[in-house]
């Protein structure tokens, strides 16, 4: 009995924390679920097409709006002393403001004359701008999630992720539903709840206006190579909706969209058990502890797995539910997708394991071997299948990469040139 007691009070934070992100996942989740029919009957093809398309890109700006600065302070928050860890998450967080800034315009300027050049059938403005500013402004609450997560908060963080999803929900209902402005909607309502959540993320995050300059340094020297391996990302997954662009046909390439959108729903099961286990796999690795690590990456694995093979089984019918029947013909995109989620998930756990071990280095020339045959895979088997042999260019690239990472993995462990410090 003693055991078994000594065993709960063990388990009984996870256990807590588990249900606390599942709770926050799964209520953003559901609430997505309920509405996307009534989004589904508001919005066109062509609207899906438009969001799909402009959100490809945020595989491609997102760590360029950080520096990868984020996965620094996660890898480093157990290696640097506790009076310390204040001044690492305001070096982090403030730099990551200015860095973004500039990336913003950069990006945005250089993408609207090749967008200009290319003369792409989807219109700039304002989707374009709505969806890249919302995407810089978001990352202030994604540090502060972060930090709550690496800091065991779970309450708190799923308050905010609860708070957050409610607003969004509003704002889009109103603006899509009631004033009818499609896309464009759409994706104001969620700049707005952006802006206002980031402003309370800001206030808690930043404990003094400060940027220690040692830290910065030794941050984008540690994330300069997650950073080039982060843009590669966008060849990996996003890639495949500018070739399908070239096809103009807006109905496919909305069906598309809302299979990656559906299929997206089921990440909300890597993210609950990623969220709560995630610090444990870089304690594990600080703390050399080989058990717990394998036992943590296990369970995130087990658990995509096991519910996106269910989702496969009932695709047709749930698409039918979750579309109002306008778009079933998204299934078998989705069912595709689905199997991505695995794959990909598996490759989260490569990453994990390399950066976590210090080997970026590695990661970023797994992700360049990977990112070069994911174009070719994706081109080849678009011009051979078009958006069905889009979906499959999906899954065979993450398992690609997940077994060139183990490879990398092995081999750098058995060079044994670990190592933990910066």
């Amino acid at each position: 009995m003693l055991r078994l007691k000594a065993s709960i009070d063990k388990y009984l934070p996870y256990i807590k924390n588990t249900g606390l992100y599942f709770f926050s996942s799964l209520f953003v989740a559901l609430i997505g679920i309920l509405l996307n029919p009534i989004f589904a009957m508001n919005l066109s093809h062509e609207d899906y097409a438009i969001l799909g398309y402009y959100q490809s890109f945020n595989l491609l700006l997102v760590p360029l709006l950080h520096f990868c600065l984020f996965s620094y302070y996660s890898r480093n928050y157990y290696f640097t002393p506790e009076d310390k860890r204040d001044e690492l998450g305001d070096t982090v967080l403030l730099s990551s403001i200015v860095i973004g800034f500039f990336s913003l315009t950069i990006f945005t300027s250089i993408f609207y004359f090749t967008h200009k050049l290319s003369k792409s059938s989807f219109p700039f403005a304002p989707y374009a701008i709505l969806t890249f500013l919302q995407l810089y402004i978001s990352n202030i609450t994604s540090f502060y999630l972060i930090k709550l997560r690496i800091t065991r908060k779970a309450k708190t963080y799923a308050k905010l992720s609860v708070f957050q999803s409610l607003l969004i929900t509003a704002f889009s209902l109103l603006l899509v539903v009631y004033f009818k402005l499609g896309a464009e909607g759409k994706l104001l309502g969620t700049l707005i709840v952006t802006i206002i959540v980031a402003l309370y993320s800001l206030k808690k995050s930043i404990i003094h206006l400060r940027i220690n300059s040692k830290i910065l340094k030794q941050g984008l020297k540690f994330c300069f190579p997650l950073t080039i391996s982060a843009i590669l990302w966008y060849f990996l997954t996003g890639v495949d909706r500018a070739f399908l662009a070239q096809y103009d046909d807006p109905i496919n390439y909305g069906l598309y969209s809302i299979g990656l959108q559906i299929a997206g729903y089921l990440t909300i099961f890597y993210t609950t058990v990623s969220n709560t286990f995630e610090p444990d796999i870089y304690q594990s690795i600080a703390q050399k502890k080989k058990k717990k690590l394998v036992f943590v990456i296990s369970t995130i694995i087990g658990t995509v797995i096991f519910f996106n093979l269910i989702f496969i089984l009932f695709a047709p019918f749930i698409i039918k539910l979750l579309t109002a029947g306008r778009y079933i013909d998204a299934a078998p995109y989705a069912q595709i997708l689905s199997l991505h989620n695995i794959s990909m998930a598996c490759y989260y756990m490569t990453v994990k394991l390399l950066i976590g071990y210090g080997f970026v280095k590695t990661e970023l020339l797994v992700r360049i071997i990977g990112a070069a045959s994911s174009v070719l895979c994706f081109y080849f088997l678009i011009k051979g299948w078009g958006f069905m042999g889009a979906a499959w260019g999906q899954v065979l690239s993450f398992s690609l990469l997940t077994v060139i990472g183990l490879i990398a993995f092995c081999f750098c462990r058995k060079s044994k040139t670990y190592h933990p410090e910066i």
